[in-house]
């Protein structure tokens, strides 16, 4: 009798292939739903990090215009050093979190005329996330 006792145990000590596949199925379900709810969050977050960075790089494009008494003709201009100091931005800083370059525009329509227009696109649905003051 003790015999067969300590087989049935033995017997019962691994999972089985149906209890694992129903765990991994619960995991695969529960990733599912946490991307399914976090990845609209992911694309918010980029969209503030782009207006954020436009209003960074906006406040280099006055620093410049203060330096040189004009707008700068492009955001790369003031990548370079010249004569009045070292350079007001890295290279980098002039990609968005999606990996493109911020565009600019000098006659600034979008701020009524007042400063130059830096925006991207955002790739997700296209629309412009820029410095202006509508978007907050």
């Amino acid at each position: 009798m003790i015999l067969r006792s300590e087989r049935k145990r033995n017997r019962r000590a691994a999972f089985t292939l149906m209890e694992m596949l129903v765990v991994v199925a619960i995991i695969v379900a529960l990733a599912g739903i946490g991307t399914y709810y976090l990845l609209p969050m992911l694309t918010s977050s980029q969209r503030d990090a782009a207006h954020i960075s436009a209003d960074t790089l906006s406040k280099a494009v006055f620093a410049y215009k203060v330096k040189h008494h004009t707008w700068p003709d492009s955001l790369v201009q003031m990548t370079q050093p010249d004569n009045k100091g070292p350079a007001l931005l890295e290279p980098n800083d002039l990609k968005d979190p999606w990996g493109t370059e911020f565009q600019y525009d000098k006659a600034g329509a979008m701020n009524q005329g007042r400063r130059p227009d830096i925006y991207t696109i955002d790739p997700s649905d296209g629309t412009k996330v820029g410095n202006w003051p509508e978007q907050r």
